[in-house]
């Protein structure tokens, strides 16, 4: 059984020059903490299965370190110290202590992507939204209503008015799809 081929993800870099993390990098990792944390995944079988999940855990760990560079907050500056620790240390040699350093390692790995959904980095939402370039980036769940300013910031990045227009994080502009006035000179008002 080998766990090292699940999908791989990829960092992108935005426009204003943050690292933001790409959809797919967070989805993999999730990938690789449900082998752990899942009641239903199946045990792995030995210690060559256990240190293959370690290693993928600790490219995570990597690849979820850019998205917090130049933005990282106390908690999420601590998590990712937390998670660093635990990837650098040696990876006991009897299966049940490796076992128990996977759990740990895992753990340390979900507590970053949680932070970096609270910072704005990722998508914390189990269904992920969609990017602020796909065609449906109005889909993504609301993160922030003001509705005192008339619009809300998605989860993406995306800002909706009540206008329906938006703007994207790269500053484009998407013009308002307002729907027509009902026609009333037609032979329906008669």
């Amino acid at each position: 059984m080998s766990l090292l081929r699940l999908p791989r993800g990829t960092v992108r870099s935005q426009p204003s020059g943050h690292t933001v993390q790409s959809r797919s990098v967070v989805a993999a990792a999730r990938e690789t903490l449900a082998l752990v944390l899942d009641e239903n995944a199946p045990l792995l079988d030995g210690d060559r299965d256990v240190n293959d999940v370690i290693l993928r855990l600790r490219g995570h760990l990597m690849e979820l370190g850019h998205a917090a560079l130049g933005r990282p907050g106390p908690a999420l500056e601590t998590a990712l110290a937390a998670a660093r620790k635990v990837a650098n240390a040696d990876v006991p040699t009897q299966y049940l202590d490796a076992r128990i350093h996977l759990r740990t390692l895992t753990t340390a790995v979900a507590t970053v992507i949680n932070e970096l959904a609270a910072v704005g980095l990722v998508c914390g939402h189990l269904v992920e939204c969609p990017p602020a370039t796909a065609r449906d980036c109005e889909a993504a769940k609301i993160r922030v209503h003001r509705p005192e300013i008339g619009c809300s910031e998605l989860c993406n990045g995306v800002l909706v008015f009540e206008d329906t227009g938006c703007l994207l994080p790269s500053g484009a502009v998407i013009s308002p799809r307002r729907p027509l006035p009902p026609d009333t000179t037609g032979p329906a008002s008669w």
